[in-house]
């Protein structure tokens, strides 16, 4: 018998006996179809790279050579490529979350109406409507109250700053 492998002794820990026996039979076996095609690849790496070497060697020779001639070049690159790395990462970054708050809106949207829905359906239309028109009502009777006291604290702002630079209300001072 063979001795057990890290990945096996994991997958025999992670999940149920016959799932790993179907594993190891199928996906980890050395005849296992997976393991011959990527023995193929990597034979196939192997040699391509073989076959490279002997152009991108003299290529990186020169290059390298280049780059000890000019190490001031090279820090600055090295920064300007430091730089760029940083800016694509934190682009990936803003884009995964403008993902997530649009999914998120979406989500809420939909349960907002869905709730909506369902509040009409148990209600029924006619008393769905009274309700908004109530509700609707309040919403606006509170909001001509915000208004009123946004307009009062506005005037007295006006005031406090035609007192104090001792010019018309409508007037600015420069």
């Amino acid at each position: 018998m063979e001795s057990p492998t890290l990945a096996t002794s994991l997958l025999s820990a992670l999940l149920p006996p016959d799932l790993v026996d179907s594993i190891n039979k199928h996906v980890l076996h050395p005849r296992a179809p997976i393991q011959i095609l990527l023995r193929h690849v990597l034979v196939q790496a192997q040699n391509l790279l073989d076959t490279a070497a002997p152009i991108i060697e003299p290529l990186l020779d020169r290059l390298m050579t280049a780059m000890a001639e000019n190490q001031g070049l090279v820090g600055v690159i090295a920064s300007l490529l430091v730089l760029a790395t940083f800016l694509i990462i934190l682009n990936w970054i803003r884009r995964l979350l403008m993902w997530w708050t649009r999914l998120a809106m979406r989500v809420a949207t939909w349960a907002i109406l869905f709730a909506i829905a369902a509040w009409v359906w148990e209600r029924g239309v006619f008393e769905s409507a009274r309700d908004m028109a109530i509700a609707g009502g309040k919403v606006a009777g509170y909001l001509a109250v915000i208004k009123d006291v946004w307009l009062e604290e506005y005037n007295r702002y006006e005031a406090q700053q035609g007192m104090a630079g001792g010019t018309k209300p409508g007037a600015r001072s420069r």
